[in-house]
């Protein structure tokens, strides 16, 4: 890759670092990659002067890449490249396969900065024999990911390709069904979201869309070293009891269709017996069933753990107390919509009434820690604050303080349940 120069950057120096640019994604036998004539090439080393004079580093940064490859309903193939280097400006490229005539690829570019946009098109040209649309594109994608440091990274394809070690901070993957795509970023991630309370330290926050495979995907050794931020999107999904079993992570955002009152219950146990992350944070589950009788059951998620019932009043911006927050705005807006509406002469109810029809009810978890939770409108949240914010909290009554003796016996009460599950399953 180029390297940034020491004086100041003139045209020559950026014409300099474009060609060497250029010459990065040349092919094994000195083509360039892209196969382009000289009037695009022209117009690309425009556009390529303008992404390279706003990077300063050895590698140009890249705010958010954007890798996309889908098969569309007549059986084309559609790559799309989106790369940000700022807010206003971005790089935008687009390759079609037509079955029709495959041996055909159609592309296009476009750069925005300050509105003053440039554009081109990659004409129409034959692929070679030996190279198939995948392998051309895969050629293309794996060098954005070498030769770009990246912030945030989202990928909607299968692609199987080599992929250098990626030290990101955030990875999202969208509508993979895949396991060997999945494990195969999963397994070349790099954290590099810093801990301001130990440096040392380093998280990455994956999100996971419209995505399957729950079970072998939460088995996979970076969801279980504590260094990811999980969060997971998919309406039409049902948990299995097991399937929070092996996730160790300090915050994990789950919205799903139904998550079962018994793996709600073994995940609380594990936090109780100290198998979860020091750092810990919240567990936020949104539940999109519209069956009550679906919906997490308190009684069985509670059962065998140690808890009371609670009235806590704070500054401290926990997300349970936000619920209770984001469900008075939402009928406030309701009721002043509502008043407006109707006519003069009916009465409407007032909006103290409204906001008493059902009570945000919070439960204290005695465990490693002083530990909240709270089920409300489909939402369930269980929360462990940090030292410093338990010395804020005005907790009445107040909390349950476990003695070491007490935590141990506590601890000891869970695992000869699990012995004594696991011995009925044996002998029956």
């Amino acid at each position: 890759m180029a390297q940034p120069p020491d004086r100041r950057l003139t045209y020559f120096t950026q014409h300099q670092r474009v060609a060497e640019w250029l010459q990065s994604i040349s092919r094994p036998d000195g083509m360039q990659f892209l196969d382009m004539d000289g009037d695009s090439l022209s117009n690309l080393e425009q556009s390529c002067k303008i992404l390279l004079s706003l990077s300063r580093s050895e590698q140009p940064h890249l705010q958010q890449l954007l890798l996309h490859f889908t098969t569309t309903w007549n059986h084309d193939q559609f790559t799309e490249i989106t790369a940000q280097f700022s807010p206003e400006h971005t790089f935008h490229a687009v390759f079609l396969n037509k079955k029709k005539s495959p041996n055909f690829v159609h592309g296009g570019w476009s750069s925005d900065r300050m509105k003053n946009i440039t554009s081109g098109t990659f004409p129409t040209e034959k692929l070679r024999l030996n190279a198939t649309f995948v392998s051309r594109t895969s050629k293309y994608i794996e060098y954005w990911l070498k030769n770009f440091q990246i912030n945030t990274l989202k990928i909607k394809m299968n692609y199987i390709g080599p992929i250098p070690g990626l030290r990101l901070k955030k990875l999202i993957i969208h509508g993979s069904n895949n396991i060997r795509f999945i494990n195969n970023w999963l397994n070349n991630l790099i954290p590099n979201i810093v801990d301001p309370s130990e440096p040392s330290r380093k998280t990455i926050d994956v999100e996971f869309i419209d995505v399957a495979k729950l079970d072998q995907i939460f088995h996979h050794p970076v969801m279980t070293s504590g260094k990811v931020n999980l969060t997971f999107h998919r309406v039409n999904t049902h948990f299995t009891r097991k399937t929070l079993n092996y996730i160790n992570s300090p915050r994990v955002n789950i919205t799903v269709r139904q998550v079962p009152s018994d793996t709600v219950n073994m995940f609380l146990k594990r936090w109780i017996r100290g198998e979860m992350v020091e750092d810990f944070q919240y567990l936020h589950i949104t539940e999109t069933t519209q069956w009550p009788r679906q919906e997490i059951q308190l009684r069985d998620a509670f059962k065998g753990i140690r808890y009371q019932k609670v009235d806590l009043k704070t500054d401290v911006p926990l997300r349970i107390l936000q619920i209770d927050k984001d469900d008075k705005t939402e009928k406030e807006d309701s009721s002043i919509n509502t008043s407006t509406s109707s006519s003069p002469s009916s009465p409407t109810p007032s909006s103290s009434s409204s906001h008493s029809s059902r009570h945000l009810q919070i439960y204290q978890i005695t465990g490693p820690r002083p530990a909240f939770c709270v089920h409300f409108n489909n939402q369930f949240i269980f929360e462990v604050p940090t030292p410093e914010q338990i010395q804020m909290l005005n907790v009445s009554p107040p909390m349950i303080q476990n003695t070491f003796n007490e935590y141990e016996r506590q601890k000891n009460r869970i695992y000869m349940e699990l012995f004594r599950k696991r011995l009925i399953r044996l002998f029956n």
